[in-house]
Order: C-alpha cells, then structure tokens, then sequence
C-alpha cells in the first residue's frame, strides 16, 4: 500500500511551469528499472520565437536551449529525475539557467489496471532573465496506454508559481498530448501537443495561450538508447512559431 499512500500525498500537495522550451517532452508512465541510471540531453532551438525582452525575459530567438535530464530507478514504482538547463544565444554563451528536481511513482503493474499511470512532482529554481518566475512546482499526472501499433499518451500538468510574475494566477492548466503509430518495430511517427492555458480557475484569451503541435518521430532502436525529433509549429500568438527538438538518452545498467 505504500505506493498509493505516496500517489495521495503527491496529489494533495498543492502545485509550474516546468518545461517551458528546456524541456519538450509527453511522458510515459514507465519508470527507470532500478539500478538503472538514464542520462538523457534535450537540445530545443527556437528558428522563430521572441526578438526582445518580454517581461524581463531574455529572447529566445535563435537561442539554443539544452537540458541535461538524469533520472535514477530506485524501486520498481518510485524513480528521481534531476535537471540542469542551460541555454545558448550568439553573443552570450552558454548560460545556466536553473535546476529542478523530479519524484516520480507510477501504479504498480500487479495491479493490472487498464491504462498504466504514474504521477511525478518537479520543483525548482530558474534565473529571473530566463523565466517570468523563478520558484515553481509542477504536478504531472502521466496516463499511456499502447493498443497494438498505436501509443496514446496524456498529462494534464498543473503548475504553480510561488516568485515571479505568475503567482496572482493561482493553479494553471498545462495538458500534453501524444499519438503514435509504430511503423515498423524501430520506427514510430507521431503528434505531440503542448498547452499552457492559464489558471484553472479561467483560462487566458486564446491569444495569450501557448500551445504548439509537434509531428514526431521515435527510434526504438536498442533497449538502451532512447531518440525523439520533433518540429514544433505555434499555434497562437503567445507562442514560439517554430522551434526543433530532439531528445537523446542512453540508459546505464549498474546491476552487471
């Protein structure tokens, strides 16, 4: 029963936004086995975002985002991420930007529940000229089911800021969405959908939203490595018109 006690208590916590352009990615709910460490780098450029300051935020206009992700299996339904993001722009170098830390447990697979769930908390800090808040806690409910060559994925993350600009708006909304069809065994095309929509409590004109659709690719092409590209296209003015991302991970087993 421990892990339901500790899937409660993630749920009652009150929750950020914590992807942002550092990390663009719909989880699965699969964890890190333990023993295992995945070492992941998320590279974002952004080809068309803002050229000026907006909110005493840095441009990130041709500005080159990486995010290093390290995740450690501890037990079979309870896992730790870690993040460092950085970000890059002519002229300025590589910056650091902020770190997050990532619980995360999952419903155990015994309990053969129709569609696998995990539930992960990032809390963290970012540096005021890369983010209109710098104190953030996000609550990511995962939900994935794959229903023979298709994969359906959903998070509807909540975010809270406690420092910055976004505290008045209490909760807000943040859904990600994915579907995927595995081509082949190594090959996988796919939609993903990010949001950020505002306070739960009503949301922002559409105008002010992000959200953003990415057609994807997976290569599934070791149990070891991990590969996803994707171009994303905004889909309001609130958000970056066109950004690249790629995700390379590679998993280490220390149980040999």
């Amino acid at each position: 029963m421990l892990p339901l006690a500790l899937l409660l208590l993630l749920l009652a916590a009150i929750p950020i936004r914590a992807q942002g352009n550092y990390e663009v990615q719909v989880y699965g709910a699969d964890l890190v086995s333990p023993l295992h460490t995945m070492v992941e780098l998320h590279s974002n450029f952004t080809f068309e975002g803002s050229k000026t300051m907006v909110d005493g935020v840095r441009p990130d206009n041709h500005a080159l985002h990486e995010t290093i992700e390290i995740t450690q299996g501890i037990t079979s339904w309870f896992e730790t991420g870690f993040y460092i993001f950085m970000s890059y722009r002519a002229g300025e170098g590589y910056q650091w930007v902020g770190d997050h830390i990532r619980p995360r447990v999952r419903v155990p697979e015994e309990w053969h529940w129709p569609v696998n769930v995990s539930l992960s908390t990032e809390i963290g800090y970012q540096r005021r000229s890369y983010s209109t808040d710098t104190w953030t806690w996000e609550i990511r409910p995962i939900v994935d089911k794959q229903l023979g060559g298709w994969y359906l994925a959903f998070n509807p993350a909540v975010d809270r800021s406690f420092h910055g600009l976004e505290v008045p708006k209490g909760v807000t909304f943040a859904p990600n969405v994915k579907v995927s069809y595995d081509v082949t065994k190594q090959v996988a095309l796919g939609v993903e959908y990010y949001g950020a929509l505002g306070s739960i409590t009503g949301f922002d004109p559409l105008r002010d939203q992000q959200q953003a659709i990415f057609p994807a690719i997976d290569l599934n092409l070791s149990p070891n490595w991990e590969f996803n590209f994707g171009v994303g296209i905004g889909l309001t003015g609130g958000t970056d018109h066109l950004l690249v991302k790629m995700i390379l991970g590679r998993r280490f087993n220390w149980g040999k």
